[in-house]
């Protein structure tokens, strides 16, 4: 067991440049990336870089953008230290924070865009298939056996989703039955 968590989290050294980029994209060597998984061309992303860091708006958007992170973090560990759990929801959320900060760069950086969005969302989409398998598997158990194809898709449809219908709405749309 230790030698498959050791050859699963090997591959996170080997791509340890690349998944720094996201926090350090203004000091990262160009080199050590990774940028095959994600079809870009090294050339341009090593000249969008390099107009990156001499622009004082942008590499100061990404310095703001690490000091509200630290300080988020800290807001957190306070919170849950005090055991306030309604406070620690109201916190803004850090993955709106880094995606509104990358989302303010403008096209000509289309390339560091690309980088930074595919690094971004490796985990989210693993996370997606992952608990998609996971709900199939609760779904198709042996007791559910004679479920048709269309029904196993209809069900792993509303289980992944997050899909909340208005039932306040719908019952008032609806004409009741009095019983006798």
């Amino acid at each position: 067991m230790k030698d498959g968590f050791a050859g699963r989290f090997e591959q996170f050294k080997t791509n340890k440049s690349t998944l720094a980029f996201i926090v350090n994209h203004l000091n990262t060597n160009t080199n050590k990336i990774n940028i095959e998984p994600f079809g870009i061309d090294a050339g341009s992303l090593q000249m969008q870089l390099l107009d990156l860091k001499t622009k004082d708006l942008w590499s100061g958007k990404f310095t703001e953008l690490k000091s509200k992170l630290e300080e988020l973090e800290v807001q957190k560990c306070m919170h849950i230290a005090q055991y306030k759990w309604k406070a620690l929801k109201e916190i803004s959320r850090v993955r709106a924070l880094i995606f509104g900060a990358w989302n303010s760069l403008p096209e000509c950086y289309n390339e560091v865009k690309k980088l930074a969005y595919g690094v971004l969302t490796i985990f989210g989409s693993t996370y997606s298939s992952e608990q998609a398998f996971s709900c199939m598997n609760i779904i198709k158990s042996k007791v559910r056996s004679q479920l048709t194809n269309e029904n196993i898709e209809s069900c792993l449809k509303l289980k992944t989703t997050s899909y909340k219908p208005d039932l306040i709405k719908v019952s008032k749309g609806m004409q009741s039955q009095c019983s006798l």
